[in-house]
């Protein structure tokens, strides 16, 4: 543990903003990007909170139980239910569909098809999930799994903002060390020239 502490002031104390008379311009500009950089992924923290937040909130109003939204219905088959149909890896294989006639919230009768056991016969009562029109839904997702739908999106925006941030402060590091490199390069040819003067003379 304190070899990692250790490692990060020496990391830090290389960005810090100081009168280093060997600091230079770029030196200076690369502490610039990385403070950037942080700032963009701090200021992402509540964009976050906000994208989970609506995620979870439009589930929420997705999966609404009761009147004006999903309710749970008894149907009866029309027909014998196929049998199920066997998948191999599946954790839950879909239930067969069979032709069925149940009552709307408008209390009008609908047909179509719906899950059923596999091999129930005519005539058998199965239930199911309508919606607010009548027509055949899934089941309500469980509050649970919307929450993690929720942080899901908030961890998802928070990591796509530090992405950015690294590619930007690794692009504009790139662009500041070729430009050191040349700083270097020019250094070392008046240098170069120097010698070779003090060598004639």
């Amino acid at each position: 543990m304190r070899a990692a502490l250790d490692s990060l002031k020496r990391v830090t104390r290389g960005y810090r903003w100081d009168r280093n008379p060997l600091r230079r311009r770029t030196d200076r500009l690369e502490s610039a990007l990385l403070v950037a950089a942080v700032l963009l992924v701090l200021a992402s923290v509540w964009p976050a909170v906000l994208a989970g937040r609506a995620v979870y909130e439009t589930g929420m109003a997705e999966t609404r139980v009761g009147p004006g939204g999903r309710q749970q219905v008894t149907a009866t088959l029309l027909q014998d239910a196929p049998p199920p149909r066997a998948a191999f890896g599946e954790a839950s294989p879909q239930l067969p569909r069979a032709q069925a006639r149940w009552t709307g919230p408008d209390g009008a009768a609908r047909t179509g098809d719906v899950p059923a056991p596999g091999l129930a016969r005519s005539g058998t009562a199965v239930r199911i999930w309508i919606d607010a029109e009548g027509r055949p839904a899934t089941a309500p997702k469980k509050p649970v799994e919307i929450g993690f739908r929720g942080a899901g999106m908030a961890v998802f925006t928070v990591l796509a903002s530090v992405l950015l941030a690294v590619i930007g402060f690794t692009a504009g590091r790139w662009v500041l060390d070729r430009r050191r490199y040349r700083s270097w390069d020019a250094a070392w040819a008046v240098a170069d020239k120097r010698g070779h003067g003090r060598r004639r003379g």
